[in-house]
């Protein structure tokens, strides 16, 4: 049962980064919002 547990989590894991990792062709970008300011940030 740990094991299977651990499976899951450890391919969820790479699931997830996979989609958010970004590349120079297509970089990720993260918005910051603040009260007064607007922050964006691209990724590679």
């Amino acid at each position: 049962m740990f094991m299977k547990k651990l499976h899951n989590r450890l391919a969820r894991k790479r699931r997830i980064r996979a989609k958010i990792s970004g590349t120079a062709q297509c970089p990720r970008m993260t918005v910051f919002r603040s009260h007064t300011q607007l922050t964006v940030q691209m990724i590679d």
